[in-house]
């Protein structure tokens, strides 16, 4: 599968996505997150810190790594609403390359982790399987 349908590709600059993960006692838990993407691929940062109220993302994803991600436009003027989900499996990615070029570009978007940087192993990849977008003039995909 090829990234997400062009005419939802935009939605990808947004500023932050959700992460629907499998949460404690069967219950999904949708979080926000900070996020980069190239192709089939979304780089998400998960929160380590101890005691962070989103401690539970890594852990929900290792429970169980098929995973949603949302992303979406909301717009007072309806027509310009739209959203894309994209389903996939994740991964926690390793110290080495990957991790290196995931660090660059989210720094990039997000310059507070000049700031504040990214722990090791506080990202995962979420290889896209399945995209499904909507929008308000109906120019839906999935």
């Amino acid at each position: 599968m090829l990234g997400p349908p062009e005419n939802y590709a935009s939605l990808l600059r947004a500023r932050r996505g959700y992460l629907g993960i499998n949460g404690s006692e069967g219950a999904t838990e949708v979080l926000p997150v900070c996020f980069t993407w190239a192709g089939e691929t979304i780089w998400i940062v998960v929160d380590r810190r101890p005691g962070s109220p989103f401690l539970g993302r890594r852990r929900g994803t290792e429970g169980g790594p098929r995973v949603t991600f949302m992303v979406d436009r909301w717009d007072e003027d309806w027509y310009r609403l739209q959203w894309l989900v994209a389903k996939g499996q994740v991964t926690v990615l390793e110290p080495g390359a990957e991790e290196d070029r995931a660090v660059t570009a989210l720094e990039s978007k997000y310059t507070q982790y000049r700031s504040f940087p990214i722990e090791e192993g506080s990202i995962v990849r979420l290889d896209v399987e399945e995209w499904t977008g909507w929008d308000a003039l109906g120019d839906d995909e999935g």
